[in-house]
């Protein structure tokens, strides 16, 4: 086991969830215990997402356990995505809301094995995203609609000064799959999302974007109209074309053409 301590878990003031002690241990591996008591506190909604947990040394104290101790379960928790730790004089243990995490890891492995492609993660885009808009045709409020029109005329505007708008138009529908309503669909959609946009990061995508932009507006004049069925389709659409360019990167030597 690791015995140096953990960057920055000392630094900071212990947050208002010191107030209510934790209980003493029983039987099991004792860092298991402290991550797990410290679980049902972050879930019981008793601290807030960037909320800081009290520092190492007192949560040692409270636990009755070493500081080795409670960094086995800092670091579980960390591994999890359910906190993270910060340096510097106001650094500490933060809740955080990387829900994400286990699952990025598990499709990364299975990536990396060969096991998976990325036409598989356009599968289940294809699987998601349209009931996502059809969704929030139906029941996406007048605030959601503004707030995707003003990132799509942002991507807009910078695509008309050459300017890639990739990550922009990636926004939109991550910004979709949330407003859909359904939190484990948008945990999954929005993971599916990062790792597409991190492994196509180095392609060409100024051709791709514009298609995308253009049928991005089609997506906001369906959305206002309440056309669900047209947003669906537009949806299928958008995800379809994306898949076919894309489609290249699984194919051994055959790439896209990379960016100058």
């Amino acid at each position: 086991m690791d015995q140096r301590g953990h960057p920055g878990i000392e630094e900071g003031e212990g947050g208002a969830s010191a107030a209510e002690p934790f209980r003493q241990l029983g039987r099991r591996k004792a860092y298991e215990e402290v991550a797990d008591q410290l679980r049902e506190r972050i879930f019981s909604a008793a601290v807030k997402t960037g909320e800081r947990l009290p520092t190492e040394r007192d949560l040692s104290a409270q636990f009755g356990v070493s500081r080795v101790v409670v960094r086995e379960a800092v670091r579980a928790l960390e591994l999890s995505g359910l906190v993270s730790v910060k340096k510097g004089a106001k650094g500490g243990i933060f809740i955080a809301q990387d829900h994400q995490r286990p699952m990025t890891d598990s499709i990364g492995n299975l990536l990396a094995r060969g096991e998976a492609r990325l036409a598989d993660l356009f599968e289940v885009r294809k699987l998601i995203e349209p009931y996502a808009a059809e969704c929030v045709a139906r029941i996406g409020t007048a605030k959601n609609f503004a707030a995707l029109a003003a990132l799509v005329g942002k991507a807009d505007a910078e695509h008309c000064c050459g300017a890639s708008i990739r990550g922009l138009n990636i926004e939109l529908h991550r910004q979709i799959i949330r407003m859909s309503g359904n939190p484990v669909l948008a945990a999954v959609g929005e993971t599916v999302l990062t790792m597409l946009y991190d492994r196509l990061k180095p392609v060409e995508s100024r051709g791709p974007s514009g298609v995308a932009l253009g049928l991005h507006k089609q997506l906001l004049v369906a959305f206002r109209k309440r056309d669900s069925a047209a947003a669906r389709a537009i949806m299928e659409k958008d995800i379809a074309s994306l898949g076919r360019r894309f489609a290249l990167l699984d194919a051994k030597g055959n790439s896209p053409r990379r960016k100058e």
